[in-house]
């Protein structure tokens, strides 16, 4: 009876837990939905995929010829199908799945400690600023944090509870990061490193077991073994490209990067007032050095060190003054485990501090959500802040009432620049949807993007009633801007201009 209880208790408290991660992600839901370049042009393919397109390659990387995963395409499309088009809905699944986390962290917890430890990190992960932020990013890589927390997960169950289907879990986990995020190919040299620590719980596994992870693996991987058989191998010829990690960088620009993600660790999830992240991570590496001494918890403590220090890797060649935030995506998850560890270790000592412990990540975090959540995603997540669908969808609104059903041309300084796939969609999915016609585009436009508003360049051919929109301008250079206003004011003059949010709509008439 008293075991029934506790397992009750225990499920009752993720439950809450898991609700309370929901609220914090839903807060400013759907206003704070970032929609700019990258989502409209995922809006279009997933709606091609609808349409019987069959996608074998996702978005391209930041490297050429190298593409991310489609599956989250797929994973998106029934949101697209029953909402017609909406990205609110598909937005949602985002949050409501990395709110789920909390249950695969308080299994990782449990698997390499015990369940108090497994509950205090699923409760750290539901506040945890750094989890909000992937929450609200509608893009494949935030699905990450779900699949490189799997990964761990299955090797934790291997290694410290000696359940052979970790190891299938693990290979899942791993097939499903790469398809979220390429970056996250270094997972596999990790899994050699840890394939050599951990040996012994290796050799133990059945070959009926390794036969089922590489099944899975397979399958996780699927759409780029297909991709790479219909493109003649070209990711397999550009790997070397992104292999090399460090190479001809300094010690101390090495440290330096370091430094930074760990930093940016734990103030996005433990601690985030001015000098105390440092101190607190000066501290938390202190304490494992202390402790990694003793044989029992050894093994542990590397585990979760490697799994944190992991997500540095792709920063490790890093020239950026403001690395992208998402490469270490599944790392937080690790820390929060390492840092309920800790409150762990002196719950029954001095209960006192142990709440102290807790008290501190849940006044920062709840203080970094409520200041930051409503603008939406981070700079260093998207570059170009501002883009909010609640204040799109208003300046359509705002565009089609000043044309008062008259026919009427856009243009407008977008990012990236001659680009018009982000106003493309939100008028043909939302404006033509309620006011039942669309506008044409008024300027040139890049070529090979999706969307298919009409492109009419020469200004004579274009209605009298004209709008310019100016894009929240963060990455694009100001000369930029004024170049492009004063070519428009060769042939055309203000007669109107609104400010929503971070956008300047510009009716404008010929002169």
């Amino acid at each position: 009876m008293v075991n029934i209880l506790k397992t009750h208790w225990t499920f009752l408290s993720l439950l809450i837990t898991f609700f309370l991660a929901v609220i914090l992600r839903f807060l400013y839901f759907p206003n704070n939905i970032y929609f700019g370049f990258d989502q409209a042009r995922d809006s279009f393919t997933t709606l091609q995929l609808l349409s019987g397109h069959f996608k074998l390659m996702g978005p391209p990387t930041g490297v050429e010829g190298l593409f991310h995963g489609p599956l989250y395409y797929y994973l998106y499309a029934p949101f697209y199908l029953i909402s017609y088009g909406d990205p609110v809905f598909a937005n949602g699944f985002l949050r409501v799945i990395n709110s789920l986390g909390i249950f695969l962290i308080f299994l990782a917890g449990f698997a390499i400690f015990n369940k108090r430890v497994g509950l205090i990190a699923a409760f750290l992960f539901a506040i945890s600023f750094e989890q909000t932020q992937y929450a609200m990013y509608f893009n494949h890589p935030s699905l990450g944090v779900i699949s490189v927390t799997l990964f761990y997960l299955g090797l934790a169950l291997l290694f410290f509870k000696k359940q052979q289907k970790g190891l299938t879990l693990a290979s899942l986990g791993l097939g499903l990061s790469l398809q979220f995020e390429f970056a996250l190919i270094y997972l596999f040299g990790l899994s050699l490193l840890l394939l050599i620590i951990y040996r012994k719980q290796f050799f133990t596994v059945k070959k009926t077991t390794w036969l089922y992870s590489f099944i899975f693996l397979g399958l996780a991987l699927s759409s780029f073994i297909l991709s790479e058989v219909r493109f003649h191998f070209r990711t397999f010829n550009h790997i070397s490209r992104i292999i090399g990690v460090g190479g001809g960088r300094g010690v101390t620009q090495l440290l330096n990067n370091i430094y930074i993600i760990l930093n940016r660790l734990v103030a996005d999830n433990i601690i985030s007032y001015s000098w105390s992240s440092t101190l607190v991570l000066i501290v938390l590496i202190a304490t494992v050095i202390a402790l990694i001494k003793n044989s029992k918890l050894r093994p542990k403590l590397i585990f979760l060190s490697l799994w944190i220090l992991g997500g540095v890797i792709p920063y490790l060649n890093n020239k950026s003054a403001t690395p992208l935030y998402y490469y270490t995506m599944g790392a937080g998850v690790g820390l929060l485990i390492l840092y309920s560890f800790f409150i762990d270790q002196v719950w029954n000592k001095q209960r006192i501090l142990a709440f102290i412990l807790i008290a501190i990540p849940l006044i920062s975090n709840v203080n970094l959500i409520k200041s930051t959540n409503a603008s939406g995603v981070i700079p260093t997540i998207n570059v170009q802040s501002g883009m909010l669908l609640g204040d799109e969808k208003k300046v359509v609104d705002y565009i089609y009432k000043e044309a008062s059903g008259r026919p009427f041309a856009i243009s407008g300084v977008t990012m990236p620049l001659f680009v018009n796939t982000t106003w493309d969609y939100l008028f043909e999915w939302y404006g033509k949807a309620k006011y039942g016609y669309l506008p044409v585009w008024g300027a040139d436009a890049a070529a090979g993007y999706l969307g298919d508003l009409k492109i009419v360049s020469a200004k004579s051919a274009l209605p009298s009633t004209r709008f310019f929109i100016i894009e929240p301008t963060r990455g694009i250079r100001q000369a930029l801007i004024e170049n492009m206003l004063r070519e428009e004011s060769y042939f055309t003059k203000v007669v109107k201009e609104e400010r929503i949010g971070g956008f300047i709509i510009q009716k404008r008439e010929p002169i």
